[in-house]
């Protein structure tokens, strides 16, 4: 598999970020609750490659 430059991975997930967050707010979640989830998330959460 081919690593796509960094700014490009950024630009691919922001506007998928800001969707979930707008879901959240919308949800009633505050965003900075959100936000702490989302970081508390990835700090936890396995995410090494599936070989894919």
């Amino acid at each position: 598999m081919v690593e796509a430059s960094t700014e490009s991975a950024a630009d691919f997930l922001r506007p998928r970020l800001q969707c979930l967050i707008k879901e959240a707010e919308t949800a009633g979640y505050g965003r900075d609750r959100v936000l702490a989830v989302l970081i508390d998330l990835l700090d936890d959460t396995n995410l090494e490659a599936t070989g894919q």
